[in-house]
């Protein structure tokens, strides 16, 4: 097997120098087409198009969207890219210290579980999503100088937006809402056991003893890895992070189609006649009437997708059978023929 050869560049992330590696096979081969096949779609929509990287802690997203937006200056078919986090909305500290949550019957200070998905301003998140596909506007960051937010430090000015977090595509409460605005999602997985090693390293490398880093893994870290990993709904794409810090394509699951995801993830608006869409239409006192917005051949890919995706987030545990039904407004019935 060919030896890899690594690529060194520096990054400033949140206040912080980082000096990070790629592959550079992987970059020819994996990170320059993504950002081909990108331009095309946003060229397609005609305005500013938003990418979710979601993705646990420790797999190294802050870094991998930011040097994309680096590799998107180097290339004449790719459009300019620009990186933002999703930490910027944090609820600042001074909120964090006063509130608290109640969880198995303890009250929890935000403080103590910074991170977590609720310490963010997701009603926030959601009003800035809601303009930047429109116009330019501020976006705040994390300075991890000061560990705090600072509010409007960014102006987002390019025609694709790479949003990275931990939580945008949490099946949980607020977040079901974030999906939506994303025009295309991909998910970067790794093997909990070598994040552990990297989550680790990382807090003795900012300065935490080998016992303070294990403990704050335990307590913090290792819940907000099963959490992103188990309870994220299916992306458009999934790569795969390697145990040295490499990543390949792990797996497509939905074609690069506007009008595809809507129907998915909101409420589907095909009239046609089938077992799985075909309840939809009757509760909305329409299963008389058929209005064949696309060729058959198109609504029942459509329909299957849906099923093998609902199928999944059911089947991996990361919505219940109650969250099904109620987010995408199925009856038992469609929910039996859906897990056939």
């Amino acid at each position: 097997m060919k030896e890899k050869e690594w690529r060194t560049c520096r990054l400033m992330i949140n206040g912080l120098a980082h000096k990070v590696q790629y592959n550079q096979a992987t970059i020819d081969n994996l990170f320059v087409p993504f950002l081909r096949r990108m331009s095309k779609t946003q060229k397609k929509l005609g305005r500013r198009m938003i990418i979710f990287i979601a993705a646990p802690p420790g797999v190294g997203k802050s870094t991998l969207a930011l040097f994309l937006e680096r590799l998107s200056n180097t290339d004449e078919e790719i459009v300019p890219v620009q990186a933002l986090g999703l930490d910027g909305f944090h609820y600042p500290n001074s909120y964090l210290t006063t509130h608290s949550l109640n969880r198995d019957g303890k009250n929890i200070p935000l403080s103590s579980i910074k991170g977590s998905p609720e310490t963010f301003a997701v009603d926030k998140l959601i009003g800035k999503l809601t303009d930047v596909r429109q116009k330019d506007i501020r976006w705040p960051v994390y300075d991890r100088t000061i560990h705090d937010v600072i509010d409007n430090m960014v102006t987002v000015k390019r025609p694709i937006v790479i949003l990275e977090g931990n939580w945008l595509l949490l099946g949980e409460e607020q977040w079901q809402n974030v999906r939506s605005f994303a025009d295309y999602t991909l998910f970067v997985t790794a093997d909990p056991v070598a994040l552990k090693n990297r989550l680790i390293q990382r807090k003795i490398a900012g300065g935490s003893t080998l016992e303070a880093a294990k403990r704050f893994y335990q307590q913090t870290d290792r819940i907000n890895v099963e959490r992103c990993l188990k309870k994220s709904w299916p992306a458009e794409e999934t790569w795969q992070m390697l145990a040295d810090g490499d990543y390949q394509l792990k797996n497509k699951v939905m074609p690069t189609r506007i009008v595809d995801r809507e129907a998915l993830w909101q409420k589907p608006d095909v009239r046609v006649k089938n077992p799985i869409l075909g309840g939809l239409n009757q509760r909305n006192g329409e299963g008389d009437v058929v209005q064949p917005l696309y060729d058959e051949g198109y609504s029942h890919g459509l329909s299957m997708a849906r099923k093998s995706i609902l199928k999944k987030l059911y089947e991996s545990g990361a919505m219940s059978s109650k969250a099904i039904l109620d987010t995408f407004q199925l009856s038992a019935e469609e929910f039996r023929e859906i897990m056939k």
